[in-house]
């Protein structure tokens, strides 16, 4: 009898393996081991061997058999079993027993982990016996005894619960009647990817949609036939009703029925899953079961229309059942986490938002007072990691593919807690098992039935690969194919119906795997002599089923249970239950358990932690922030207190303010970041999102005070602006709430898109208008009235206006030159004017008051209404955020969908038009279909047609491995030895963290960090420098190119990787092999896209392992190429690797959770356990027999595979030290000896040509470059919504620019506009840099995760060819700014102006782009590149002339900051020919007004000053009153820019053209300083 594992605490701490660590994946080993005891006989006590390894705890038969006596008794009378007890491990990791046979005639019982293997139906009756008392052990669990388990300490807690007159539990059954689930389009359409090319071309648009119909058309013709038997693929339609057909009836609206266009992904679902009841969902990858779950727990958002009526207790449809949201749950496969936040605090997060309130709460004690929310969080954490054995994660990152964290099983363990602390009545696990080894995924499912059994949950699992003690847990079997129930009823009777219809069960084989298999012609077995024909389609399954007595009893149950009126008080209660569970200030009619303030709070001090958790990012905004201030300060440092200054104090302001908002434009790009978890939460109904926001917000004030203090006063001081205490902290108000408000402001946008490309698109745009309408760039006089109105709600605006208003108002400046006329020697105590805005006649000061009201209109009284306005904006901005991060889908509400390449499928078409028939793929994307079957063609054949093997032997040995990890060397493999020889298939295996993926990654050269010690050959010679692109290395994540298609990552990988020797030709000929050979006919030319919207997890398997397969390996490692798969396909693929060792080939794979039948395929065995430490290397068929010489039996029906494990790392290793075993053992030495003659053998024994192993990379450079850049500019071609966004954001600034300074005059104040519309066309950089640098960093993690190590292509290729690929869009984004900027403007269109400005904008696109690329190819992230632009273009843009002119900037950075500047050089060559024969007119307020001495006129009195100095008196011959204007021709003006020469503009444009150089050559070493080299055995 497998009984529920007792899930001990630690009885002796000293004894957990130190190997706990999480750079490999390793976890601990189990602290106790188990006895074997048989309750119905007992033995002697002397028999019992002590157990070894816990000194300090003797656990005897006696002691054990109290534990369960009761259970036993209860047991005896039922059956002749034989029972096992179990005893737990120290910190809850392992679960299992051994089964020690009794009289020989009867029958073993099938153990706790290991799965049950009966070989007729005739065990029928046993197999319903021992899932109903393997259920029972499960719930008596721990009833007695004083050993700690989940059980009981449930049970003790609803006493507690109960003694405050509480109820225990609260349950609703789910039931649901006529569910059907609608979605949009048919099965078999085909939705072509949009390109470029139809945006340019709409027309050919049309053609493509016919090309389309009729590759669905083929589709749906080859599936209707159902396929001739030469075919292989017997299999009939999914059935007319499935689709909507011309002619249909259309529903109206509010009916139920399909609408034109649709299909049903689920038709037709009825039935009822009881409080206490488990029902198991099974069926193939895309059969619907993840539908069905979402169906199930309300999540209709990313669906056509549900039908049908779904019931929670009494409830039905979703607006009766929001207040009780939370008490439905549903839990996705994929782990969503924050990857720098720790175990326990995601935990503790999860807990504060699900701890109920006081009246609801667990008392301390018998009847006492309730616990604290403190005590009851602790509590519940500690109990969840025990567990589920993860009390040694609690301090450690929960991590991502690029933070280092805890490892893919544990990260899958914490999903499961983090569900649990919910306590939801019902839940719904959608492959929850996934990456989980066999004895975790045992006892999680043991978990959920002890939880559904003691607090009557109601709990429904999707599994793909359900061993038969899983199986053995379930009450309920729901089977879908093709959307379709083809069996739902009682568990015991599911095998039994199935064989009835004349199905073999195989022997051995898993249970939940044969129900599935059923419907895949090309697997399924039907039995000799069966009378009448075997259903073959889901249609006609479906119609057996329905007429079939289960299905009536089934409906009857339901009928039944409708009826009942016992279901409307168990609602009330639950629901009475629930609202008692909220706290006191938290809605009634929300979900949420606690009030809107502890969200915040919670969620607060969450974002502390995931703030200090990513210290990078924080110390990098603190750092930019300082430097910034450092360079404003130095920049503008002591301004004078003259008309010199006016200029310069307004750029310091404008500064100050800018650059905060520059750095919060990175908050869009963080509002993408954090989402998925937030959909995730928000589906789990723990907080409202807004809560999350208002808790960002919360925590930006301090962190934003202290940055900005140190900011300002920086600034403040080292500029010399007024020195007074009050000024100077209204300037650091108006700094802080303006930071604030664009923060707040990025945020909304962030939260208002859907993708990141549209947010980035507006938020530069944005970025831009706050800029332009700031008062500084356009002085407001200056500003055109139809966009003057953007100031009013430009907060910059505002407070640019406060501060300049504080700085100015009451100083009285002295005039100089060159606003003052006449100066000079000769003029000493004449009478002077100041030719600037405000000054009065005659006089040589200026009021600032007065220059602010004529030059700005601007006015000091506004300072504290400006103020209230800020914060008012603030607020604004605020409430619209909180408005649209509410409005976010809840996870699991999105719909995917698999797109063609343009014109792709063609020789699907015709293949089918020949045959009448196409090879259909298993499961078409994420459409939730699928047919199934893989057509059989090739496999009467052991070895496959065409496939290129090379008789490869692959030696190692004494392989050690230590990283350095928190000061300390950790070993994660020890001295392990091996060999993988031509045809044979070798399985490396061990626990979860035992060090198999790290074993791997030493083996096949790709570690990079760590020190390896040992020899690893080829052949019998040291590994050659072509090594990593010889061997093909499959890993358990998929990385490839989204925007590629199938066949296109095949050639790639093939064109590149393959000998020299080879012609194209012949390389691209061996793809169409393994299409064949991997059957990807009808996706070849599919997109791959991101996993939930391309290819589903099965087809990137297929296609990891094609794209190594290609390339022609010499040998072939696997990573866990099973994981995520259901049996049927992972049966393919290890198959299908047999068929490839039968060809020659030598492979190595490592596993996780195989059956017994594909255990049985593999050659070879390498075992290892936590500590990297080898216990078993030789044939899988000597496994049993080595443990039997050590007493220890394997029983025929268990499986191996699982029993091993156990035995070396779990409960069954009766204390023995297997590594010591191991090394001492007679098989060692034999396999040792193997090893050295295998050397000699193979020595110098070379099959493939010398002359490829002497080149580090396969291709020549010239192909390199070619292929790769090929790659990326079809990635871009087919990335639209990239390309659409480049283009809309030039255009849209372009006429933003243009008609802000539309048609610019020739007074003096528009010399400075020309300069300033050219200084706005440097900010089209930001929005477009924020939008390339992600798109960089992801091909960069694609080269590096894969194609760098298996040395595809060189690190400059790939630079070379994400340069390349921009270059047309570059061009003509120059092209779409200029056309509609330049002419709106009025500038000249001669050729000599026109023609070199457009040549520095072209020049100019290449220069940002380039910046934009080198910063990203050394970020770690995209968040870090975003917070490293702000400070760079804020250093480029302060030092290039145009805020602080040549003769004004700081000695220190005149002489170099100055001429290294890019920008410097491109405002140059852009200024200088549009400036240089402006005729200048001064407007009446711009001439400077004195009167000459008497008797003079103005001509004759300024005739030695305007010889020496530019400028021209506007009344020559009057005697009073002379009006001077600076500057009479635009080179005049030029003069002050250090652009004296008209040259000077070509001399620009040549070194700007340098400057791009120079800055593509910082990619390529910025990437180079970035790769490290991967590490080989020394």
């Amino acid at each position: 009898m497998s009984n529920i594992p007792v899930l001990g605490p630690p009885i002796d701490a000293t004894h957990h393996d130190v190997q706990s660590n999480h750079l490999g994946e390793e976890e601990r080993e189990p602290a106790i081991n188990n006895e074997d005891v048989n309750l119905q006989q007992p033995e002697p006590r002397s028999q019992l061997s002590p157990n070894q390894s816990t000194p300090t705890l003797e656990i005897t038969a006696n002691d054990n058999a109290t534990l369960t006596t009761t259970g036993s008794q209860r047991r005896q009378s039922d059956q002749s079993k034989d029972t096992t007890v179990d005893e737990r491990d120290g910190d809850g990791e392992r679960d299992s027993e051994s089964t020690v046979s009794v009289p020989e005639d009867a029958k073993t019982g099938s153990s706790g982990n290991a799965k049950r293997l009966d070989s007729s139906s005739s065990n029928e009756e046993d197999e319903r016996n021992h899932g109903d008392s393997q259920r029972q052990d499960v719930a008596e669990d721990g009833d007695d005894g004083d050993e700690w388990s989940y059980g009981s300490q449930l049970k003790a807690d609803q006493k507690l619960l109960e003694s405050r007159g509480l109820a225990a539990h609260h349950s609703l059954a789910l039931a649901y009647d006529h569910l059907s689930v609608r979605g949009q389009g048919g099965a078999d359409d085909v939705t072509y990817a949009p390109t470029v090319g139809g945006i340019i071309a709409p027309w050919t648009n049309r053609r493509y949609k016919k090309k389309a119909a009729r590759l669905a058309k083929a589709r749906v013709e080859a599936e209707e036939k159902g396929g001739s038997d030469d075919a292989g693929a017997g299999e009939s339609g999914r059935g007319e009703d499935m689709r909507w057909k011309e002619g249909d009836p259309i529903p109206k609206k509010g009916e139920e029925g399909l609408r034109k266009g649709e299909r049903y992904l689920l038709k037709d679902f009825n039935g009822l899953v009881k409080p206490g009841e488990m029902m198991l969902v099974v069926g193939r990858p895309g059969s619907g079961c993840t539908t069905f779950l979402k169906a199930l727990a309300g999540l209709h958002n990313g669906y056509a229309g549900i039908d049908g009526t779904i019931y929670y207790g009494d409830m039905s449809g979703d607006k009766s059942l929001r207040p009780y949201k939370a008490d439905v749950i549903f839990n996705s496969e994929e782990d969503i986490h924050d990857p720098n936040l720790l175990v326990g605090r995601t935990l503790d997060f999860a807990l504060r938002m699900n701890t109920p309130s006081p009246h609801a709460r667990l008392p301390e004690e018998d009847g006492g007072q309730p616990m604290s929310s403190k005590m009851y969080q602790d509590k519940t954490k500690g109990e969840l990691l025990k567990i589920f054995g993860l009390e040694h994660t609690h301090d450690t990152k929960v991590g991502d593919q690029y933070v280092r964290g805890v490892s893919g099983g544990e990260k899958k363990r914490v999903s499961i807690a983090e569900v649990l602390t919910t306590k939801a009545s019902v839940q719904l696990w959608d492959n929850a098992t996934r990456g989980l080894d066999a004895d975790t995924a045992l006892k999680f499912n043991k978990v959920i039935r002890t939880l559904t059994d003691i607090e009557r949950n109601t709990s429904v699992v999707s599994l793909y690969q359900a061993g038969n003690g899983i199986y053995n847990l379930f009450d309920k079997v729901t089977v879908i194919a093709e959307g379709r129930v083809i069996y739902y009823g009682p568990r015991e009777e599911a095998r039994k119906y199935f064989e009835d219809l004349g199905f073999v069960h195989p022997d051995g084989g898993n249970t939940a795997d044969f129900l599935t298999s059923v419907t895949a012609t090309n697997e399924r077995v039907i039995k000799e002599g069966h009378k009448g024909k075997a259903p073959t389609s889901p249609a006609e399954f479906s119609k057996i089923y329905e007429k079939s007595d289960i299905a009536k009893k089934m409906r009857q149950e339901l009928d039944e249970h409708l009826k009942n009126d016992q279901k409307s008080q168990e609602t009330r209660d639950t629901q009475d239950a629930l609202q008692k569970e909220k706290h006191r200030l938290a809605p009634k009619k929300r979900s949420e358990k606690v009030d809107y303030f502890t969200q915040v709070r919670a969620a607060l001090i969450r974002d502390y932690q995931m703030r200090w958790g990513d210290q990078w990012t924080l110390w990098a905004r603190q750092a930019t922030t300082l430097i910034q201030a450092l360079l404003v300060g130095s920049l503008f440092y002591s301004v004078s207190d003259t008309t010199g200054g006016l200029f310069l104090r307004g750029g310091a302001i404008f500064l100050t303010l800018l650059y905060p908002s520059l750095i919060s434009l990175s908050e869009t790009t963080a509002a993408f970041s954090g989402r998925a978890v937030l959909a995730k939460h928000k589906a789990f109904s723990l907080y409202r999102p807004s809560a999350v926001l208002v808790a960002q917000t919360i925590g930006d004030l301090p962190i934003f005070l202290g940055q900005l203090i140190i900011f300002t006063l920086i600034i403040y001081f080292m500029v010399g602006l007024k020195v007074d205490p009050g000024l100077y902290f209204t300037f650091l108000l108006f700094t802080y709430i303006t930071t604030l408000c664009t923060t707040a402001f990025f945020r909304f946008i962030g939260y208002s898109f859907g993708t990141f490309n549209n947010a980035s698109k507006v938020s530069g745009l944005m970025f831009s208008i706050l800029v332009t309408y700031a008062g500084y760039i356009i002085y407001t006089p200056s500003m055109k009235p139809w966009f003057s109105w953007i100031r009013w709600i430009d907060p910059v605006y505002y407070s640019f206006e406060a501060l300049m208003s504080n700085e100015l108002a009451g100083e009285q400046l002295q005039c100089i030159q060159p606003q003052l006329v006449p100066y000079g020697q000769n003029y000493m105590g004449t009478p002077a004017g100041c030719a600037i805005a405000g000054a009065q006649p005659g006089s040589t000061t200026l009021d600032g008051q007065a220059w602010l009201n004529t030059a700005l209109y601007m006015y000091k009284s506004h300072v504290w209404r400006n103020f209230g306005i800020v914060v008012a904006l603030w607020l604004f901005f605020l409430g619209l955020a909180m408005i649209t991060i509410e409005r976010l889908p809840a996870a699991g509400s999105n719909k995917a969908i698999l797109l063609y390449k343009r014109g792709g499928g063609g020789k699907f078409i015709r293949a089918s038009n020949q045959n009448g028939n196409a090879p259909r793929d298993e499961e078409q994307g994420n459409s939730e279909m699928q047919t199934n079957e893989k057509p059989g063609k090739k496999g009467d054949k052991d070895t496959p047609e065409g496939v290129a093997a090379e008789n490869t032997t692959f030696t190692w040995k004494n392989l050690t491995y230590k990283v350095h990890n928190h000061g300390k060397d950790l070993t994660l493999l020890d001295d392990v030895f091996g060999y993988c020889k031509a045809g044979t298939l070798t399985a490396l295996m061990g626990s979860s963290g035992a060090g198999k993926t790290t074993l791997m990654d030493v083996l096949a050269a790709r570690k990079t960090e760590g020190e390896i010690h040992g020899e690893v050959l080829m052949n019998g010679q040291p590994l050659p420098v072509s090594f990593q692109r010889t061997t093909g290395y499959c890993e358990q994540v998929d990385v490839h190119l989204p925007q590629a298609t199938v066949r296109e990552a095949l050639e790639f990988s093939a064109l590149l990787r393959q000998p020299r020797s080879l012609s194209d030709k012949e390389k691209l000929a061996y793809v169409d092999v393994i299409i064949d050979l991997l059957e990807l006919h009808d996706i070849e030319d599919a997109m791959i896209g991101t996993p939930g919207a391309g290819l589903g997890v099965e087809q990137r398997k297929r296609l990891t392992i094609g794209v190594e397969l290609v390339s022609k390996p010499s040998l072939l490692f696997l990573d866990e190429p099973t994981s995520g798969l259901d049996g049927q396909s992972s049966f393919l693929i290890v198959s299908f690797l047999r068929k490839l060792a039968a060809a020659g080939q030598a492979v190595l794979c490592t596993i996780h959770q195989p059956s017994a039948s594909l255990f049985a395929q593999f050659d070879l065995l390498l075992l290892l356990k936590a500590g990297g430490k080898m216990v078993y290397f030789g044939e899988v068929d000597n496994l049993s027999d080595y443990f039997s010489k050590h007493d220890i039996e394997i029983p025929k029906e268990v499986n191996p595979a699982e029993r091993m494990i156990d035995i070396v790392s779990g409960d069954l290793s009766k204390g023995k030290d297997w590594a010591k075993i191991w090394s001492e053992s007679e098989e060692c030495k034999a396999r040792m000896k193997d090893l050295e003659d295998l050397k000699k053998d193979t020595s110098g024994k070379r099959e493939h040509s010398e002359e490829d192993d002497k080149y580090e990379y396969a291709s020549t450079t010239g192909t390199q470059l070619k292929l790769v850049t090929k790659r990326a500019s079809i990635q871009l071609w087919r990335d639209t919504e990239y390309v659409t966004n480049k283009v809309a954001l030039h255009i849209g600034s372009a006429l933003f620019n243009g008609f802000s300074f539309w048609m610019i005059g020739n007074k003096y104040a528009d010399l400075q506009n020309r300069i300033f519309t050219i200084f706005q066309f440097i900010f089209v950089a930001p929005g477009v840099i924020a939008q390339t640098q992600p798109k960089f960093i992801a091909n960069r993690d694609i080269f590096e995760a894969r194609e760098k190590k298996a040395k595809l292509y060189s690190w400059q290729a790939f630079c070379f060819g994400e340069i390349v690929a921009e270059i047309p869009y570059l061009l003509v984004c120059a092209l779409l700014y200029f056309a509609p900027w330049y002419p709106v403007v009025g500038f000249s269109f001669k050729p000599s102006v026109a023609g070199p400005v457009y040549l520095q904008m072209t020049l100019y696109e290449f220069l940002y782009t380039g910046i934009g690329q080198f910063v990203a190819a050394y970020a770690p992230n995209a968040v870090f590149a975003a917070l490293v632009n702000p400070l760079l273009i804020g250093v480029l843009v302060s030092f290039c002339g145009v805020l602080v002119p040549y003769p004004q900037i700081t000695a220190f950075w005149r002489y170099w900051i100055y001429y290294l500047n890019p920008f410097n050089y491109l405002i140059g060559g852009l200024v200088s020919r549009i400036m240089w024969d402006v005729e200048v007119q001064c407007a009446e307020q711009e001439f400077g007004l004195f009167d000459p001495p008497s008797g003079q006129t103005c001509s004759a009195y300024m005739q030695d000053f305007l010889s020496q100095n530019p400028g021209y008196i506007d009344n020559p011959d009057s005697t009073s009153q002379c009006r001077y204007c600076p500057y009479s021709k635009g080179n005049e003006y030029l003069q002050s820019l250090n652009l004296g020469d008209k040259v000077d503009g070509w001399r620009d444009i040549a070194i700007t053209a340098l400057f791009v150089l120079s800055s593509y050559g910082f990619v390529f070493l910025l990437l180079k300083l970035r790769s490290k080299a991967s590490k080989k055995a020394s």
